[in-house]
């Protein structure tokens, strides 16, 4: 499991993570012509908990990884019981983003296959890849990070270049409701994707020059906003704002409309394909993460057993997760944000940091 990746890698890997189910279910369409809006707070507020994980690796320079700052701040016992906690966690939304694809394909793509069947092949493709390991995953994420914004791009320019494109739906840009703005943003569009960056917890430690995470690294935080804010603007300009809202996914509604000199037509296939690649990405990351909180428990174990437990459980797991999508959007986006995104996004995090800073100003105090 110890393996190093480049800066690149690590870029592409975040951008592909913070794509993941976002383009899907998290566009904060509901904020209507707030969107833009919304998704640029968030964005600044994703810079804020960028650095923030990356000041918790750096404030110990004897610790290295999460697991070593859990158990030196909290004691061995409770750190390898919060470790144990973070493994669950990242296999529950891993598994979550798994859903969100099993309702997308059975809804969109193939109307008569089971959804579990769907979900299988996901889980098991994610256990291939951790098998094959993080340097694997991320050169994968190369290729794939290439093509998906190929694709973003053209679908994007396709799609205002197409007569049925409105203008008049995203304009005026400036005409703000801070209340609704404020709203949308917190707590969902602080937890859902950019909290999520503390599955990276788990990566950071792996990439070969750490002098890049503080100096370049939060531009994939800012290049996936970006990817966000054209998307919802997108999608408003062909569907307009009161509309958009009322689709399950609103992108794929958008491009079958496009007809643009009788030549690109149902280019859907094009976000299909998108979806696909930055939905395998986050699922594998998170199913990563868990397996190697595990790995750090139980460091005796073979790596390649915790991998097939883990998706054993993640599978099994998805079966239990609500049956509709309505239900599932519901969930994800109002119970999981408030009781447990916050709680080990930044409840944990918040109290390792004091620990640890109040142990190290006890450490200088001796040192004096």
């Amino acid at each position: 499991m110890n393996q190093q990746i480049t800066p690149y890698q690590v870029f592409s890997l975040m951008v592909l993570f913070l794509l993941g189910s976002t383009v899907v279910v998290g566009l904060s369409l509901d904020a209507e012509e707030e969107a833009w809006l919304v998704n640029a707070v968030a964005t600044t507020a994703g810079l804020g908990i960028y650095f923030f994980y990356n000041w918790i690796l750096r404030i110990d320079p004897g610790r290295k990884t999460f697991s070593e700052l859990l158990k030196t701040s909290f004691g061995k016992w409770i750190g390898t019981c919060f470790m144990g906690l973070y493994a669950v966690y990242f296999l529950y939304i891993g598994m979550r983003v798994v859903k969100d694809f099993e309702f997308f394909i059975s809804m969109v793509l193939f109307y008569n296959i089971e959804s579990w069947v769907i979900g299988l092949v996901f889980v098991l493709l994610a256990g291939y890849a951790c098998i094959l390991g993080l340097e694997a995953i991320a050169r994968v994420s190369e290729l794939l990070f290439f093509g998906s914004v190929m694709m973003i791009v053209l679908t994007t320019l396709i799609t205002i270049l197409t007569p049925m494109f409105e203008w008049t739906n995203v304009l005026p840009l400036i005409k703000p409701d801070w209340k609704t703005v404020i709203g949308s943003v917190f707590p969902a569009k602080i937890t859902f994707p950019f909290g999520e960056l503390i599955a990276f917890l788990m990566i950071f430690p792996a990439v070969n020059d750490q002098s890049y995470l503080l100096k370049r690294g939060w531009l994939a935080v800012v290049f996936s906003g970006l990817i966000i804010i054209a998307i919802t603007e997108s999608i408003i300009g062909m569907l307009g704002a009161k509309i958009a809202v009322y689709f399950s996914f609103p992108l794929i509604k958008s491009i079958e409309t496009i007809d643009l000199m009788d030549f690109f037509q149902h280019i859907e296939i094009l976000s299909v394909i998108v979806f696909f690649f930055v939905g395998f990405i986050k699922v594998v990351l998170f199913v990563y993460a868990s397996v190697k909180s595990l790995s750090e428990i139980m460091p005796r174990v073979n790596n390649n057993h915790l991998v097939y437990a883990v998706i054993s459980a993640g599978f099994a797991s998805t079966f239990f997760m609500d049956s509709s999508i309505v239900e599932h959007t519901k969930t994800g986006l109002e119970f999981v944000p408030k009781y447990i995104h916050l709680p080990f996004q930044f409840g944990i995090p918040l109290v390792l940091l004091v620990i640890l800073l109040l142990k190290m100003m006890l450490k200088k105090k001796k040192t004096a």
